[in-house]
């Protein structure tokens, strides 16, 4: 809704959501702005409205990944995913805080959420793939496109150009992020849905889901059974 509210903003020329980078919503300043090769007309008078925005979307991140901890299983897989979560919302917060006109090398530091939230996605997901394999494969295929769009986004930054034509800078970034946000979405409406507040992995008490013998799970589950 933000880059909405800050793109409907921009005048002469318009904003380009395919060719502008999502942080130039932000940016403080009016004038060509140069990033990575890539120069852009840039003035975006909502730009106080974004980057509020990136900062309470950390926030949110990290308040829901705090709600969502004790969803998961508890195993490390689990625990490295949901670290990478709140890294992520912390790195949010670092765009708003350094927008890319004022501390370039910070604003960078703090765009690396996007790959980061992609590898938290995919090993949040492989942590329930005995459990719940739908939220599996579509947790991987999130991660996927995410990780694959943050490849070819920083490919366009140091080559200069995109390496698929017709989509530019913004429309790359775009393909890294928005994956990821939808994801967070559907993991919150499932954790609505099972309100009562069971683990991703009920069906599973074995704790390490990635290494139990079989013998030990039958075990488990007869133990369960009594």
């Amino acid at each position: 809704m933000a880059q909405i509210v800050a793109s409907a903003a921009w005048k002469d020329p318009s904003y380009s959501w395919n060719r502008n980078y999502i942080s130039d919503l932000g940016n403080t300043a009016c004038g060509d702005f140069s990033l990575a090769g890539h120069v852009s007309r840039v003035c975006s008078p909502k730009h106080g409205v974004m980057n509020a925005s990136f900062m309470l979307s950390g926030v949110l991140l990290i308040i829901g990944a705090l709600l969502l901890w004790r969803l998961w299983p508890r195993t490390k897989l689990a625990r490295v995913g949901e670290f990478l979560l709140l890294l992520a919302g912390l790195l949010k917060i670092v765009v708003g805080l350094a927008p890319e006109n004022r501390n370039l090398s910070l604003h960078t530091l703090g765009a690396t959420n996007l790959v980061i939230g992609s590898i938290a996605v995919l090993l949040l997901s492989l942590s329930v793939r005995r459990s719940h394999p739908v939220v599996q494969w579509l947790g991987i295929l999130t991660s996927v496109v995410g990780l694959v769009g943050g490849t070819l986004f920083t490919m366009s930054q140091r080559a200069g150009h995109s390496p698929i034509p017709g989509l530019g800078v913004g429309g790359l970034e775009r393909l890294a992020g928005y994956p990821f946000n939808l994801w967070m979405v559907g993991i919150g409406l499932l954790a609505i849905a099972r309100a009562g507040g069971e683990s991703l992995l009920s069906r599973s008490r074995v704790d390490d889901t990635t290494d139990v013998p079989a013998g030990l799970e039958s075990r488990h589950a007869h133990r369960a059974g009594k």
